[in-house]
């Protein structure tokens, strides 16, 4: 057994997971603050590209799930949820 990590990959395993908590946290926004079902919301994430934005950007972290659902929608066009935003 060798004594020496390969910290590359455990690097890209913490970023995966802290990837995976973000987008959670973005989901439950979506449901929560903007009234979408958890399918929707999860299709939105998906489409969106925030994984892949995260993985080159980790600047992307800074940034709320809040702000990033905000985007998300703001993207997506969806003004329904984004005028429930606006009414708060």
């Amino acid at each position: 057994m060798s004594l020496f990590y390969d910290f590359n990959k455990i690097d890209n395993l913490i970023i995966q997971k802290e990837i995976e908590i973000m987008v959670q946290h973005i989901i439950r926004e979506l449901i929560v603050e903007f009234g979408k079902c958890e399918t929707e919301a999860k299709e939105l994430v998906k489409k969106s590209g925030v994984v892949k934005s995260l993985m080159e950007d980790s600047m992307g972290f800074h940034e709320s799930p809040y702000h990033w659902a905000l985007s998300i929608l703001t993207d997506a066009n969806d003004v329904e949820a984004l005028e429930k935003y606006l009414s708060h």
